[in-house]
């Protein structure tokens, strides 16, 4: 890099701006800088003790960087996100940090917790966290659109699914009679796709599904199989409330398909909200209660 041409040097040094390298080396350093300040500060009797306690009070920013060190975790529009995909419930964040602070003794410990949650929303926060659309994260690695398969989850993603890639599994016998009882044959491969097409975080197909049929004819089996392939990252809502309802897609943001058992029967009296998620491109606007809209 040092020999080579100017004209290299910035490619190379745009290239870095462009992945965020910098920007992450350049936090990195802060965060280095506020750990060397503090031990530079410590006085000899206070070297067995967290850098972030003092014997007194705890220093909110150099936890988050002490843990950050430990936890793979970035916060991203509006969620926290770890190896195994985004953080749904922050309960076991809380107990995590719990379990460091109370060998402190800390007074309001409550209330310090959610202190140090907000201060780690600022630390960890990554600008833009763009979905990736040729990969699925499984239980036990990364399984590219090309059929490459990377064992491990080394890496912080957006969605993880509960589920293993198994390149030897037996044919799904069970599965297939299932679905010959429920479909016309001709049917079956189309369902199967479009299965595969809730598995990435992408609407670029820009459909959406509808399987109409009688009582009892365990369409519903359709969903429960929907559900165990993608745990939390699917969404069991009603197709009616999204229409209708202004802040129902925030509830859907960072989730893979919505899934409606038991869609009313009544037409929709409007279904510009239905069209917009099932053919937006790039971001659009949500909206919660109470709340100012965003770009999600």
């Amino acid at each position: 890099m040092a020999f080579a041409s100017l004209e290299v040097r910035v490619i190379a040094v745009d290239m870095l701006c462009k992945d965020g390298m910098i920007g992450k080396l350049e936090e990195r350093l802060k965060r280095l800088k506020r750990r060397w300040l503090s031990m530079k500060n410590r006085k000899p009797h206070d070297m067995n003790m967290p850098i972030w306690y003092d014997g007194t009070n705890i220093n909110e920013a150099l936890f988050c960087d002490e843990f950050l060190n430990c936890h793979k975790i970035i916060f991203s529009n509006g969620a926290f996100f770890s190896s195994d995909g985004r953080v749904i419930v922050e309960l076991p964040l809380r107990e995590e940090i719990y379990e460091e602070l109370k060998c402190c003794a800390v007074n309001n410990i409550l209330w310090k917790i959610t202190n140090i949650l907000e201060v780690m929303k600022l630390t960890a926060h990554v600008e833009d966290f763009p979905p990736e659309i040729d990969r699925i994260h499984l239980a036990n690695g990364t399984l590219k659109l090309d059929g490459s398969f990377a064992e491990g989850r080394p890496d912080i993603v957006r969605s993880r699914l509960p589920i293993a890639y198994r390149p030897d599994a037996p044919s799904p016998v069970r599965r297939l009679s299932f679905l010959d009882g429920l479909l016309y044959e001709e049917d079956i491969p189309t369902l199967q796709e479009y299965i595969g097409y809730c598995l990435i975080p992408s609407n670029k197909g820009q459909h959406m599904m509808v399987i109409k049929g009688n009582g009892g004819e365990d369409k519903s089996r359709v969903g429960a199989v929907l559900g165990t392939l993608l745990g939390s990252n699917m969404k069991d809502g009603s197709l009616g409330k999204i229409s209708e309802n202004r802040f129902a897609r925030a509830d859907l943001e960072h989730i893979l398909p919505c899934v409606d058992d038991d869609m009313r029967m009544e037409v929709l009296r409007q279904t510009n909200y239905v069209k917009s998620i099932v053919t937006v491109q790039g971001k659009m606007k949500l909206e919660r209660k109470g709340k100012r809209s965003y770009q999600g």
